[in-house]
């Protein structure tokens, strides 16, 4: 008996059941690694959320399949598009580890499937020209990350150094296409539960009005209410700071110290701060404005610790112009704070030496011999305000010793040219002398 070869039917993905290709979609194409990836052409503050399999080559399989996979894959991750126009995006982020898939502007771009755009604009200013446009694509779940670390108070900083005018970021927030209300709020949500001190949002698209209303009140809500217990909260960032500090937890007492200061610097930024100034008066701006100048001090401090260290060398320059910058915002404290609202602080005597004697010690640890008379002229202030001061008194004699050692040097070396010279000319006149001879 003669045996027929009946060939098999190859397998067809379409043949399987549309839940079964479902199932492979979402496997393939919504499944999101949990371990995050450090991308170096990233901005340090976000990280690359990938998916667990890289097949998206399953898209270009045919046309039938390409749009199932499309429509899944968009209909269930809910891709975000974030914008930013006109700043400096290193300056808006809180913290590090924010979840997104992409920042390049092209790939952004071309992707069209969003379930909502939102951009975040500077007012026109000579700066805002710049910074080119920087783009973010990411998952709908990973928008709450983003929210809780915007620090929009930073990036508006130079345009509030008035202390009675304040200006607003623009933002806007667009659903794409239209979604069923429950959708609506889950996207909605982390924009009204994160975001503050934002008066010039607008939201457009298929949305509903009364949500959209809804969101834009919450947003356009002051982030600090309280002037007593605001300065209470940074009051409290400093007290424990200073305890760290005296338990020689120097890098502990630092964050806590980068953590008051961030919020007193969003506060004096933000929306809030008109309403603080009015409500707590000339009483909360003079607080503020102490509380400022203290915490750049602490800072300076801080860094001249570390600049000591046995293992600072390649990093003393570093911190010292660091440090410096810290003791040039303690210089501006009364600018920025008091005046323009009706305020009167100035630094005290105590305030004013220490902040000379720290700049005198930053440009000795430095070494910066071309400004040793500064540092001379500084440190004598600093004596001049605190004679009892015995740390001010120790820098000053360490400052003298500094400028005495370099003079002694500048002698010897001017004393070693005087004498190559000489012996020189005694050469030449020794040879001069043979050759006549």
């Amino acid at each position: 008996m003669m045996a027929f070869y009946q060939p098999t039917q190859p397998f067809r993905f379409l043949d399987l059941p549309g839940e079964i290709r479902n199932n492979v979609y979402h496997l393939l194409l919504c499944s999101w690694d949990t371990e995050l990836e450090e991308d170096p052409s990233f901005i340090r503050q976000l990280s690359r959320r990938r998916l667990s399999y890289q097949t998206v080559a399953l898209l270009r399989a045919n046309k039938q399949i390409h749009c199932e996979a499309s429509d899944y894959m968009i209909k269930r991750n809910q891709f975000v598009r974030f914008t930013c126009r006109g700043f400096d995006v290193r300056h808006l982020f809180l913290g590090d580890g924010i979840p997104v898939i992409t920042t390049n502007t092209r790939k952004v771009s071309q992707h069209q499937e969003y379930a909502m755009h939102m951009t975040l604009s500077k007012p026109i200013s000579s700066a805002a020209f710049q910074y080119s446009v920087f783009e973010i694509m990411m998952l709908r779940a990973d928008l709450p990350y983003l929210c809780e670390r915007l620090d929009i108070e930073s990036v508006m900083a130079d345009m509030n150094s008035r202390a009675d005018q304040h200006a607003s970021m623009n933002a806007e927030v667009k659903l794409t296409r239209f979604f069923a209300p429950k959708n609506q709020e889950r996207l909605l949500k982390p924009i009204a539960t994160f975001l503050r001190d934002l008066p010039n949002l607008r939201i457009l698209g298929p949305v509903d009005p009364t949500l959209a209303a809804t969101v834009i009140e919450e947003v356009a809500k002051p982030r600090w209410t309280e002037p007593g217990s605001t300065l209470e909260e940074i009051g409290t960032g400093v007290d424990v700071g200073k305890r760290q500090w005296q338990q020689n937890s120097y890098y502990a007492a630092s964050d806590s110290w980068a953590y008051a200061m961030r919020t007193l610097e969003r506060m004096r930024h933000s929306s809030s701060w008109l309403s603080l100034k009015e409500r707590g008066g000339e009483d909360f701006v003079n607080k503020t404005a102490d509380l400022y100048f203290t915490l750049n001090l602490l800072h300076a401090q801080f860094l001249q610790i570390d600049m000591c260290g046995d293992y600072a060398g390649p990093h003393v320059q570093r911190n010292g112009f660091i440090a410096m910058s810290h003791l040039r915002k303690c210089e501006t404290a009364s600018a920025l704070f008091a005046h323009h609202a009706g305020a009167t602080w100035t630094p005290s005597n105590e305030q004013t030496a220490k902040m000379l004697y720290r700049h005198a010690r930053c440009l000795r640890l430095m070494r910066a011999s071309a400004q040793r008379i500064m540092a001379i002229t500084l440190i004598e202030d600093a004596a001049t305000l605190a004679p009892n001061d015995i740390a001010i008194t120790e820098e000053k004699d360490a400052v003298l010793s500094w400028n005495a050692d370099i003079e002694e040097t500048r002698r010897l070396l001017e004393g070693m040219e005087v004498e190559r010279k000489s012996s020189l000319w005694s050469s030449v006149w020794t040879a001069i002398t043979t050759l006549a001879g």
